[in-house]
């Protein structure tokens, strides 16, 4: 479940929205018809703000609305061809494919996707996506990593498992945690080196009441907890803003009821007096007064966003429905007393909204609906995790889609915007939960959102990280700078004080749309957002459109990927620190959108440093040390373009009584690195006061335990546990290292010591020196 602000437990849950309410009269009409094509042309052009001229998308790259029965062909035609497809792939003999969903594009290519096993053991995190185009077959995968464990046979029982698991969730808060089904041996390859795993599902209710579905991995060797993630997905919204409206009913022997079989039979049931639900019934179709004090009217707003979220995915996707198998979803409204959330539960394929603060606000608003719904259609689609990087691009694409609904919708009383829950004064204040033009904005409402990527993104709830997405989202539609769109202003920054040119609302959501569903898998980042969205566009529009660098543009400006300029966008970092005497190399990494090989030339560089036209890459041993101002230059002579980019390349020095290596290392998760220093020079043994400089960053500094080891192999500890949370290291240690030769390999070695039940991402040593 996922909701808006993140509730009682956000740290760990990454979850909880509250959203306010205010529901309207619904004068229904059995299959009352879809808004009209015009007001949606018209809601969507006013969304635009002067886009950049963008073409048509490629009449070729448009997805087909399959039957039932062609969607069911192309799946069997899958799993028929699956062990070959697996050979294709290269991948191993205890390896099988396992077809999940498939989309066919108009020029034929088929983009299925798969589940994978190892033998026999489903692999979690070894989803990916295959492309056949005609002859040609490209993937895109979940990992890279090779999919293997030394046994699968468990050292732990799966009794040890449950155990352990039902610890996790009593240390998260949740009440009267259970495991209903027993846990299941996996190989866990979402993170790291494949493992073999029990998971275990834990329910249970949060503080706030807020039904739990924890997924907890335990190490099927050593007992120790891998990770635990909640399941259960709640959202965003408001309600009671969208007037007078229609919506399609069913009538019954009783009466009417919010049945809707034109859109597979999606429902609304009443919790009002049961935990179960029950119908909603009336006698002349006529539901709701607008107000909180009749229950229908809560049914009406979330019977209308239901079926304006299904709508949206058909008429603009040809979806036919929120898992494209044409069932519909079951809506559950006043859930609780005074909760003040709601949430998508994929087990039961439903929605749930409480009736907010004081029973006087349901959740029930058009853009919680799209948002909620939208994390069904992910489940079923990219299946992105709820945590990490991946969480904050699966809050992210509801947010995304819920606000397309909204514009897709343009109720009279819900006017279509780029904030969330702008109508619901969930906090009191008076103000949205979300900005997506500066999602920083709600930091001083409550929230914590992100305009920009960093390196603890990773690290964050994922409805702060999930900034990162809208903002992109938002300049990508909309562009850069001071703007006033259907009425309201906004004012977007860039992270690299550039502009981006806005493509237009339609043309943003169609680009991740089929991202999401064509090219990203349960493990995508937001580096892989960038790619996957990059690929979209060059089906949509062609690699050479303006489109395309657009997409490049917005993902820059929120600090994700480079740009293109002069239609050449450079990937590479700046030059890594060298030290003089020591080999060192740098790839320059470049691409352009226009035909022709690039080449490359680089002045200024050190004395012993030279440069592959052909490659890119610089390479050498410097011969002298300092600081030099280098210039990149890059050329695409078919093109006629030329792009040129200056650094400093800072070389150290060494030898003497100073001696560096300042390559960088990266820890992995509990694991441990050596960095080497070869000294020379120097006769008989180290001195008493030798001088080791450490530079070492890590999200749990504390728990990063430093040695250094002396040439003859002894260990001399510098640095002990601790519960210092800070991210970064730079010291000098003072060591008597007298009674050890002082030529000779030392190293230092750095040992990741997190707790077992702590889930930090991996750090990196970033250099050491010697003194003598």
């Amino acid at each position: 479940m996922t909701d808006i602000h993140g509730g009682p437990n956000a740290l760990r849950r990454q979850l909880t929205r509250r959203v306010g309410v205010t529901v309207a009269v619904a004068v229904t009409a059995l299959f009352a018809p879809a808004l009209p094509a015009s007001a949606i042309a018209q809601a969507e052009k006013v969304s635009q703000a002067a886009p950049i001229a963008v073409p048509l998308p490629a009449p070729g790259a448009r997805m087909l609305d399959l039957t039932a029965g062609q969607r069911t062909s192309l799946l069997k035609a899958a799993a028929n061809s699956a062990s070959s497809t697996a050979r294709s792939l290269k991948l191993s003999q205890d390896e099988k494919l396992i077809p999940k969903d498939v989309v066919k594009d108009a020029d034929g290519t088929v983009h299925t996707r798969y589940e994978r096993t190892y033998q026999g053991l489903p692999v979690l995190g070894g989803d990916l996506v295959v492309h056949d185009h005609g002859t040609r077959r490209t993937a895109d995968r979940a990992v890279r990593a090779v999919i293997s464990v030394p046994t699968i046979k468990a050292a732990v029982s799966a009794g040890t498992a449950r155990a352990s698991a039902l610890a996790a969730a009593r240390r998260a808060g949740d009440s009267k945690p259970a495991v209903k089904t027993a846990p299941r041996l996996v190989v866990w390859a979402e993170e790291g080196e494949p493992t073999l795993a029990w998971e275990s599902f834990v329910t249970s209710s949060q503080a706030d009441g807020t039904p739990s579905k924890l997924r907890v991995l335990t190490d099927a060797r050593t007992g120790r907890q891998l990770k635990s993630t909640e399941q259960n997905e709640t959202g965003v919204g408001h309600s009671q803003y969208n007037g007078t409206v229609s919506i399609d009913t069913e009538h019954g022997s009783s009466g009417y009821l919010l049945s809707d079989p034109a859109r597979g039979g999606s429902s609304t049931m009443n919790m009002t007096a049961t935990a179960t639900g029950i119908p909603f019934i009336d006698a002349d179709d006529e539901w709701g007064d607008g107000t909180p004090a009749d229950p229908q009217t809560a049914a009406v707003d979330a019977t209308y966003g239901a079926q304006r979220t299904w709508d949206f995915y058909h008429d603009r996707f040809g979806r036919n429905g929120i898992a494209n198998d044409g069932v519909g979803a079951a809506s559950y409204v006043h859930y609780m007393d005074n909760y003040a959330n709601a949430f998508w539960n994929d087990d039961c394929f439903c929605m749930t909204y409480g009736d907010g603060l004081g029973n006087a606000h349901p959740l029930t608003e058009l853009d919680i609906t799209g948002h909620e719904m939208t994390h069904g259609v992910t489940s079923h689609t990219a299946g992105l995790v709820y945590s990490g990087e991946s969480g904050g691009l699966n809050e992210s694409t509801s947010d995304i889609m819920g606000t397309a609904v909204e514009w897709f919708a343009n109720s009279l009383g819900d006017k279509p915007d780029f904030t969330l829950a702008e109508l619901a004064d969930i906090r009191g204040n008076g103000k949205p939960v979300r900005y997506m033009d500066q999602p920083s904005r709600d930091n001083a409402d409550g929230g914590t959102s992100q305009d920009y990527w960093t390196p603890k993104t990773k690290n964050l709830d994922v409805h702060a990280s999930s900034g990162i997405g809208n903002h992109f989202f938002y300049l990508l539609s909309e562009g850069s700078g001071k703007k006033k769109i259907n009425g309201i202003q906004y004012n977007s920054t860039t992270y690299d004080g550039l502009p981006v040119t806005g493509i237009g609302l339609k043309n943003a959501t169609d680009v991740w749309y089929r991202a999401l569903t064509v090219y990203m898998t349960s493990t995508t980042d937001y580096a892989g957002a960038r790619t996957a969205t990059l690929e979209a566009s060059a089906d949509l529009f062609g690699k050479s459109s303006k489109a395309y660098e657009s997409v490049a543009a917005a993902w820059a400006a929120v600090n994700v990927g480079p740009r293109f300029i002069h239609h050449i966008a450079v990937s590479s970092a700046a030059p890594p620190k060298a030290a003089f005497g020591l080999a060192t190399s740098w790839q320059i990494l470049a691409t352009s959108t226009r035909r022709g090989a690039l080449t490359y030339s680089v002045t200024g560089l050190p004395k012993g440093l030279s440069a592959n036209p052909v490659t890119g890459l610089v390479s050498g041993t410097p011969e002298e040390s300092g600081a030099f101002p280098i210039t990149v230059t890059i050329r695409n002579k078919r093109a006629g373009l030329t792009r040129k980019i200056a650094y400093t390349w800072t070389v150290l020095p060494n030898g003497g009584n100073h001696f560096v290596n300042p390559a960088r290392f990266d820890i992995a998760q509990w694991g441990s690195v050596e960095s080497p220093i070869t000294v020379s020079g120097h006769k008989g043994t180290a001195p008493a006061t030798l001088k080791v400089s450490v530079d070492l960053y890590h999200d749990f500094i504390g728990a990063q335990v430093v040695f250094l080891v002396a040439p003859d192999g002894t260990e001399i500890q510098l640095s002990r546990w601790s519960w210092d949370y800070g991210s970064e290291l730079h010291t000098t240690y003072t060591v008597d290292a007298s009674g050890y030769p002082a030529n000779g390999i030392w190293k230092l070695r750095v040992l990741d010591a997190v707790p077992g039940n702590m889930d930090y991402g991996p750090g990196y040593l970033d250099g050491w020196a010697l003194d003598f």
